[in-house]
């Protein structure tokens, strides 16, 4: 059976599938059986700072195709809603058990460089093999200068990676909002900043439908909504082509990129790699189908470079 293992942006894994920073990343229980399922590696859920914050039930809804197929899934849900301490202790105890699997820790916290001074230190001591900065939520109190509002100025991206740079040894892998007119911008401004790779895309700003009866969008909290993050195979073409914008950009080229938006399969992973992709992130298809969509991706992977001529 074909070798499927890689290191991408310094960080070993087994393989280069990779669960992105979601729900399905949210705890040691999940990140466990998404690693005795076959996952190479995973992103966990966005840490910020303590109070944690506070998710509503009611945070997904859904776009649908012919047959009531998802084709894309909304969400408003925040970043972790338990504290910094709880996740930091099963953080630790998860590499300890799973050593030779990729565990990346996603990190949002305001745009000071306290901030990020402060929590650094806590993540690069749980044996994390690396760092992901989410600078693409688009709806994740960007009045706290977190998320998109970050992602969506280069100046900024810039600026905190090369904080992240100075405060932290592991590698920085810096996530990328969709939401913005040049993808390029924001890569060339992470690569600046001193970034070790960059993963994309994140959530695209979305209101999947309307309650006409209450004049509300989905998701309906109490009588409210807001707009939300747009993700799943719809957003896949979007995804391909800012890879590809990054991949072949001069200023760029030779930026480890792992690719992130409407992977559910092994096609869609391998055209990520196929465009310059050095890793595939994968959330909605998990959230869909289970953590053992990996075996499908896996198996296929293999067989894939096992053919003769293949490399």
């Amino acid at each position: 059976m074909a070798d499927l293992s890689i290191v991408f942006a310094g960080i070993k894994a087994p393989n280069p599938f990779w669960l992105a920073s979601a729900p399905p990343t949210d705890k040691a229980y999940n990140v466990v059986r998404a690693f005795e399922a076959g996952w190479g590696g995973v992103v966990w859920k966005t840490l910020g700072e303590d109070p944690a914050a506070v998710n509503v039930s009611s945070r997904y809804s859904a776009h649908y195709g012919a047959n009531r197929t998802v084709q894309g899934i909304n969400n408003i849900e925040l970043i972790t809603d338990r504290s910094l301490e709880i996740n930091l202790r099963e953080i630790t105890q998860v590499k300890k058990d799973w050593p030779d699997r990729a565990l990346i820790v996603s990190l949002m916290v305001p745009c000071v460089e306290e901030s990020w001074k402060f929590i650094l230190p806590l993540v690069e001591a749980t044996g994390a093999d690396g760092i992901e900065l989410n600078f693409g939520c688009p709806h994740g109190m960007p009045e706290r200068g977190m998320g998109a509002a970050v992602g969506q100025v280069p100046e900024y991206v810039e600026m905190v990676t090369r904080w992240c740079k100075t405060h932290c040894s592991l590698p920085v892998i810096v996530k990328l909002t969709p939401n913005i007119t040049d993808i390029r911008q924001s890569a060339r401004a992470a690569h600046r900043g001193g970034a070790d790779a960059v993963s994309l895309i994140n959530t695209i700003n979305s209101i999947t439908s309307v309650d006409l009866d209450r004049m509300v969008a989905h998701p309906i909290v109490g009588d409210q909504s807001t707009h939300g993050g747009y993700c799943g195979s719809a957003v896949k073409p979007i995804a391909l082509n800012m890879v590809a914008e990054i991949a072949r950009d001069p200023e760029t080229r030779g930026l480890p990129i792992c690719g992130i938006g409407g992977i559910g399969n092994l096609g869609a992973a391998a055209e990520v790699i196929a465009l310059g992709g050095g890793a595939g992130g994968v959330g909605t298809a998990a959230v869909l189908h289970g953590f053992l969509v990996v075996e499908g991706m896996k198996d296929g992977r293999a067989r894939w470079v096992d053919q003769p001529g293949c490399q």
